[in-house]
C-alpha cells in the first residue's frame, strides 16, 4: 500500500479502512507525481447510518482497500464541514449534508467518468473502480476480479446448487472450472460427499449447470442440512497459502490452480503476496486462516507481521 501521508486519516467509521488525504490540492499533486487517478469521496462525517454503513460495507473489505490505495490517490472531503471542505464541495457542485458521493478524477482534476451517487453498496463502488481503471487502459488485477465474485454473492445476486460427488476434493475442482461458478465448498449432506457452489445466474441457467455437473459424473442433491468439511478446498488446505487471509472466491481459484500447477499469484493482492514471501509465515500465521473471517484474519496477520518486524 502507499506510505502514509501526514494528512491521511481513517479514524472515522464513515471512512472505512482506507487512508485518505484531506487536502484537495495535495491529492492532485500526488496524483500527478504517481500518474494515478484520484478517488474523491464526499462523505458526511460524523454521518448518518447510510454513511456509516458505506464506510463499513464498501470501504472496509481488505481487497477493496488495497485496490483503492494501490491504484488511486484517495481523497476525502467532508460535506458537513466549513472551510476547505465547503470550498471543494462548492467547486464540484455537491450538496452539503448529503449521503456518500464518489468522483473519479484524472491527475489534472478533470472527470474520468460519471460520479457514483445514490448507490451505497460495495458492488456499485467496485464496478466504478474497475470502470475507472479500464477507462485509463489499465489492467484490472486478478484479485479485483475475484473480489467482484465475492461481492455478487454478498449482494444476494448469486444462486446456490449442491451436487453429490464420489470425491468432493475432485468435485470442487471439476465444478470450479465452469465459468459461471463463483465459489465452491466441500461438505456433507446425510453422510454423502457433496460440493455446494455459488454461481452467477446471469451467466448460466440452473438447468445448464445441472447438465454440466451430470456430465462430470455428479448428481443433483435435493437434501438439506449441508455441513462444511473440516478441510474445504483440499489442495489449498495442504499448501502454504492456507496461512493467508483469503476471500471465498480467492480460495476457490487458488484451489483450482494448485493441482494443475497454475498461477496462484495473479489472484492475490500485493499485501497477500508480501505475506506469502515471508520465511516466517507459518510461525506468525494461522494454519486455517484461509477459511476464517477474512477481515479478522487480515487484522491478525497484520498485527503479527508488525510485531515480528518490531514495528
Amino acid at each position: 500500500m502507499n506510505p502514509k501521508h501526514p494528512s491521511t486519516t481513517r479514524a472515522r467509521p464513515e471512512l472505512g479502512q482506507v487512508h485518505w488525504l484531506r487536502n484537495h490540492d495535495q491529492a492532485l499533486a500526488r496524483a500527478r507525481d504517481l500518474g494515478r487517478p484520484v478517488l474523491l469521496l464526499f462523505q458526511e462525517v460524523p454521518g448518518c447510518s447510510t454513511c456509516v454503513n458505506f464506510g463499513h460495507d464498501a470501504l472496509s473489505h481488505p481487497l477493496t482497500v488495497e485496490l483503492i490505495e494501490e491504484h488511486f490517490v484517495p481523497l476525502a472531503i467532508f460535506n458537513n464541514h466549513p472551510g476547505h471542505d465547503a470550498e471543494i464541495l462548492r467547486r464540484y457542485g455537491e450538496a452539503s449534508w448529503n449521503n456518500p458521493v464518489v468522483h473519479f478524477l484524472r491527475p489534472d482534476g478533470s472527470a474520468l467518468l460519471q460520479r457514483l451517487a445514490n448507490r451505497y453498496d460495495a458492488l456499485a463502488l467496485h464496478d466504478k473502480i474497475v470502470a475507472a481503471l479500464q477507462a485509463l487502459g489499465h489492467e484490472v488485477p486478478g484479485y479485483a476480479q475475484a473480489l467482484r465474485a465475492d461481492l455478487r454473492v454478498q449482494a444476494g445476486l448469486s444462486a446456490t446448487a449442491t451436487y453429490e460427488t464420489p470425491c468432493f476434493w475432485s468435485g470442487e475442482i471439476s465444478l470450479a472450472q465452469h465459468p459461471a461458478v463463483l465459489t465452491t465448498e466441500a461438505g456433507w449432506v446425510d453422510g454423502e460427499e457433496v460440493v455446494r457452489v455459488q454461481f452467477d445466474p446471469e451467466e448460466v441457467e440452473r438447468a445448464a449447470l445441472d447438465a454440466y455437473a451430470r456430465d462430470q459424473g455428479f448428481a443433483v442433491s435435493r437434501a438439506k442440512g449441508f455441513g462444511v468439511d473440516e478441510a474445504p478446498q483440499y489442495y489449498l488446505s495442504r499448501s502454504k497459502w492456507r496461512f493467508l487471509p483469503l476471500s471465498p472466491a480467492q480460495r476457490t481459484r487458488i484451489n483450482l490452480a494448485l493441482p494443475y500447477r497454475g498461477d496462484v499469484h495473479h489472484v492475490l493482492s500485493p499485501s497477500q503476496l508480501r505475506w506469502a514471501q515471508r520465511e516466517d509465515l507459518e510461525r506468525i500465521g494461522r494454519a486455517q486462516a484461509y477459511r476464517g473471517d477474512m477481515r479478522a484474519e487480515w487484522d491478525h496477520l497484520q498485527a503479527r507481521t508488525a510485531a515480528a518486524s518490531g514495528a
